[in-house]
């Protein structure tokens, strides 16, 4: 099995490892076409609507923000792309831009159980270095598309993050649960969160920093 640095290496958006028939590409510019129920997928470029979010900011306090902090980050532009690594069917590498000027991040989600280190100051794990302990699955649900479903465990709780697209590919919905750990190590009250992202039919691809 290739390691995720091997596979990130891997990762050079070359021409050849980016065509897909459904998209076009010329002079780094991405063009993609309308997608059907049948060919829906993941890959590409998505931004947030945060207009239509569910309870991001209410999500993102229970993460330990406050509320001016939280406000700013639900509303603040995210984009997403997604590519295919190749290695197996559903594992992506997803390149982020979660608007905190930070740059783009980068991070491969293989199929089955694996391990995230981070470095600390994150809004989701926490504000000291550790692991988050990670399973992502990927299926082919009948009458609903392709789903991609990660669940994690953090020094902050134990977080679900599901992914879904719209009949026509155009729209992915990210449906959001965490429980927070407490200070005994029990489980305190679950919160739930939505959010909408909408695909970019043409871009230019996200660099990583």
């Amino acid at each position: 099995a290739m390691s995720l640095a091997a596979r990130l290496v891997a990762l050079v958006p070359t021409r050849s490892r980016a065509a897909r028939p459904n998209a076009h590409h010329r002079r780094g510019i991405v063009v993609m076409a309308s997608a059907t129920s049948t060919d829906a997928s993941f890959v590409g470029r998505w931004t947030r609507d945060g207009s239509r979010s569910v309870n991001a900011e209410a999500y993102l306090r229970s993460h330990g923000l406050d509320a001016s902090k939280a406000a700013e980050r639900a509303a603040a532009p995210y984009e997403q792309e997604w590519r295919e690594t190749g290695a197996e069917e559903g594992e992506f590498l997803v390149l982020t831009d979660p608007g905190t000027g930070r740059g783009v991040r980068s991070l491969v989600y293989p199929i089955g159980e694996w391990e995230e280190e981070f470095k600390g100051a994150s809004e989701l794990f926490g504000a000291e270095p550790g692991v988050a302990y990670r399973n992502t699955t990927y299926n082919q649900i009948p009458h609903l598309g392709p789903v991609h479903l990660t669940e994690s465990a953090t020094p902050l709780g134990w977080e679900t993050t599901q992914r879904t697209l719209s009949k026509d590919g155009n729209e992915m919905v990210v449906d959001r649960s965490f429980t927070p750990r407490m200070p005994d190590g029990s489980a305190g009250e679950k919160i739930s969160s939505k959010e909408y992202f909408t695909r970019v039919m043409v871009f230019r691809p996200l660099d990583a920093s």
